[in-house]
């Protein structure tokens, strides 16, 4: 009976030690892709901006440290899906391809598409204008799968899309490598309004007259699993757009971000 019952013992102890006897995660990983200004950007060497504030209550009010790693765009949603990390925020839009791989939050930011040219050029006024042309897009993006769509369907015939990791990257390689850059608004408006000059050659055209001028909207993803991970994600966000954080947030990296702009 006492080599038994060492016996049961023993083998709890192993899948207590398995288990983490019930211990909950003390972190939160949360994926991002660190150069799409207001949204995440680097700033005095510091991932920084709307989302990273928002995840920043979330952990807070988990009682988890947070843990913020930059990676590509394009991976984040498989990571997530996957459970490497525990949330992807990263300016995402909720789009019905995305959601069949992960959950959404409630919606806290809306955008529309922008195209970013050359201030000399008078021949693009809107997405229409694209036909024939390299076009810079950050990988993995609404931008990318909307001017991949647009090409398929012949309604930009000739068009050529130039992948970069960041909106930046593309806009630094514009009047050598691509003609135009297509991105989020507030991100093609940094980009442009940079207040150290780097791209005052640029301007801003509003993608009006094609499917690309409706609005997104913007959400933090996890597992579809993560249900109550997700009802926290909710509960704080729906707080902090009613008390005006998001707002503020959204002018205070915009302002900061155009002093960054490489």
């Amino acid at each position: 009976m006492k080599k038994i019952l060492s016996l049961v013992l023993a083998l709890a102890l192993i899948i207590c030690c398995f288990a983490g006897c019930g211990a909950k995660k003390d972190t939160l990983t949360v994926y991002t892709e660190a150069g799409f200004a207001p949204y995440e950007f680097v700033y005095n060497n510091e991932i920084v901006g709307v989302d990273i504030e928002i995840v920043k209550a979330v952990a807070e009010k988990l009682g988890k440290e947070l843990v913020v790693k930059d990676v590509k765009f394009d991976t984040i949603v498989g990571a997530v899906k996957s459970g490497k990390a525990d949330i992807g925020a990263a300016g995402i839009t909720i789009n019905d391809e995305r959601k069949e791989e992960v959950a959404f939050s409630i919606p806290y930011s809306s955008t529309e598409q922008y195209v970013i040219v050359k201030a000399d050029n008078n021949t693009i006024v809107n997405l229409d204008n694209l036909k024939g042309i390299k076009i810079g897009i950050q990988n993995g993006t609404t931008s990318d799968f909307m001017i991949d769509g647009l090409i398929k369907d012949n309604t930009l015939a000739g068009s050529t899309i130039v992948p970069y990791d960041a909106p930046a990257l593309a806009a630094a390689a514009l009047g050598s490598k691509v003609e135009a850059v297509v991105t989020d608004k507030l991100t093609a408006q940094i980009i442009v309004d940079g207040s150290n000059g780097a791209y005052k050659t640029f301007k801003l055209v509003k993608a009006d007259g094609s499917d690309a001028a409706e609005v997104e909207e913007y959400g933090i993803c996890v597992s579809k699993e993560n249900t109550e991970l997700l009802k926290t994600i909710n509960e704080v966000l729906q707080g902090l757009l009613d008390d005006g954080s998001v707002a503020k947030w959204e002018k205070e990296f915009n302002d900061k971000a155009a002093t960054v702009t490489e």
